[in-house]
């Protein structure tokens, strides 16, 4: 197997493991819309965490695909740049 191959695929775990932020953000959202809309409330407007969720989860989104785009037309460095940055919040996140 080559090296290109094995960073390859270290490269596209990587972008695998963008999911769980992703998850993480979307899941806040989606629990607000599913406690907010129903059809006897009226609506309330989002508190600040929910369009943070909301904004970081379309973020990651947009990275997952710009990394993914620039790993294929060979700017690897730049997509991993990326990958990590859409990983800040998993890395720095208290356990």
């Amino acid at each position: 197997m080559k090296t290109g191959s094995v960073l390859a695929v270290i490269f596209h775990i990587a972008v695998a493991v963008c999911l769980w932020p992703l998850y993480v953000s979307a899941n806040r959202v989606v629990t607000w819309i599913q406690s907010t809309f129903r059809l006897d409330r009226t609506f309330q407007f989002p508190a600040g965490t929910v369009i943070a969720s909301a904004v970081q989860a379309a973020l990651i989104m947009w990275a997952i695909g710009a990394a993914l785009v620039l790993y294929r037309k060979n700017q690897r460095t730049t997509a991993w740049l990326v990958v990590l940055l859409a990983l800040v919040p998993v890395l720095i996140s208290p356990r």
